[in-house]
C-alpha cells in the first residue's frame, strides 16, 4: 500500500515538473476576466485545456503584470484583434507570456 501511495505521489509531482508549455493565439472576445481580493486575476473560457478554458498567473507575478494583461485583453476585444498566449499544460494553466498580435 505504502509503495502505490508512493507512485501516485510521484506521478503527480512529475506531471507537474514536466509540463509542456502550450499556444494559441485567439480572438479574446468570449474571454470572461474575474478579478478577485488579493489581486487575483483568472480567465475562463479562452480555450485553454484546463476547466472552463480556465487560465491564471503564477504565483511571482506582479500587479503590473496583470495591469499589462487586462489592458491587451480589453483592448483586443475592443478592435477585434488577436491575442498570443503561451501557457504551462498543467493543473492551472498557468500564463508563461501574452501578446498582441497586429
Amino acid at each position: 500500500m505504502k509503495k502505490i501511495i508512493i507512485a501516485i505521489v510521484l506521478s503527480v509531482f512529475m506531471q507537474s515538473v514536466f509540463a509542456a508549455n502550450k499556444n494559441m493565439s485567439v480572438d479574446p472576445s468570449g474571454w470572461k476576466l474575474e478579478n478577485y481580493f488579493g489581486d487575483s486575476l483568472v480567465v475562463f473560457f479562452s480555450g485553454s485545456s484546463c476547466t472552463n478554458g480556465r487560465l491564471s498567473f503564477p504565483s511571482n507575478a506582479t500587479v503590473d503584470d496583470k495591469n499589462r494583461f487586462w489592458s491587451l485583453i480589453l483592448s483586443a476585444k475592443a478592435t477585434n484583434s488577436k491575442v498570443f498566449v503561451i501557457y504551462q499544460d498543467n493543473s492551472n494553466c498557468t500564463l508563461v507570456s501574452f501578446a498582441s498580435i497586429d
